[in-house]
């Protein structure tokens, strides 16, 4: 089975259960600095939506998103939550949904922890940018003692991978890509922070 598989099978057996007070704090201390980086009104594409936590923020502020996730369960919580809320986004598990289409702003959220070498995937989020683009993503931080009892208390469900701030810094460069703000959330303190939360442009762009 491929990372990618075993992924999609995770999220999809645990789909029901995801939403809890923890993620919900640790959530919101995330989407605190997401906002500064996403302005209202925006037109993104938020790739690995989860349950909705990031659309639904966006919304919430205006912005016209289209929301992507490879389990149908995590999009099918995070459809039905948008709706009873009266909000209204694209969703879809279809990756050719997304082709040839491009985006002033793409978040992925959470999404990066599962992957050792982020480089694939960052690669294939820097394809929907559009020029001038940015790209928002968080990483579980290395050199916080909270990203590493994160990454402990994941050992028997899926595997989370800790990043340092270089390691972020070097991927970027790797995909063509450079890092203009890198931040941490919970807490929001430099090294110590849980998450890090990184914007990101083509290098030839900025």
């Amino acid at each position: 089975m491929t990372r990618f598989e075993q992924v999609r099978q995770h999220f999809d057996q645990r789909a029901a259960h995801y939403d809890n007070p923890v993620t919900a704090f640790i959530g919101e201390r995330e989407l605190r600095l997401i906002r500064k980086r996403v302005p209202a009104g925006s037109t993104v594409l938020d790739y690995g939506c989860g349950t909705g936590r990031t659309t639904l923020d966006l919304l919430q502020r205006g912005c016209k998103v289209t929301a992507f996730d490879i389990s149908q369960e995590m999009i099918g919580l995070a459809e039905r939550r948008t709706r009873l809320l009266g909000y209204s986004a694209e969703f879809t598990t279809s990756a050719g949904q997304l082709a040839d289409r491009v985006w002033p702003l793409v978040t992925c959220i959470g999404v990066l922890d599962y992957y050792a070498d982020p480089h694939p995937l960052l690669e294939h989020l820097a394809s929907y940018m559009a020029p001038g683009g940015r790209l928002v993503v968080t990483y579980p931080n290395a050199l916080s003692p909270l990203g590493w009892l994160y990454a402990l208390g994941s050992r028997f469900r899926l595997r989370v991978i800790p990043h340092t701030p270089r390691f972020a810094r070097q991927a970027s460069l790797r995909c063509g890509l450079r890092c203009i703000h890198l931040e941490y959330a919970f807490p929001a303190i430099p090294l110590l922070g849980h998450t890090l939360v990184i914007e990101m442009a083509r290098q030839r762009e900025v």
